[in-house]
């Protein structure tokens, strides 16, 4: 879990660019060892780091959204193919061993 931390006057103290007062800790899993990478940030670059991070899941939100829907359609078409050959008075085989292959290969 990432970790904020306004640094206190008293450590920035010396500090040739006391700017950056902002410390993000970053836990990281290496080879089966969890290790803490701390990034110390001004508060205009923390700002910036959560614009961008809610562009970027906006963006993943759509395309998770936009794939939902084919998805659906896709389902939508099997199910209306599945259905019509099962109610037709001879059932067309082929249609249905094609939906069943195509129902398996997306899953």
């Amino acid at each position: 879990m990432l970790t904020l931390r306004l640094l206190p006057e008293e450590e920035l103290v010396g500090v040739a660019d006391p700017e950056p007062c902002v410390e993000l800790a970053v836990p990281r899993c290496i080879e089966g060892s969890m290790t803490i990478r701390t990034l110390r940030l001004t508060p205009a670059d923390l700002v910036r780091l959560r614009t961008e991070t809610d562009l970027a899941l906006a963006d993943i939100r759509t395309e998770v959204m936009r794939a939902e829907t084919a998805w659906r359609e896709l389902l939508g078409e099997w199910h209306a193919e599945g259905r019509a050959a099962a109610e037709a008075s001879e059932l067309d085989m082929a249609v249905l061993w094609r939906v069943l292959e195509d129902l398996r290969a997306s899953l």
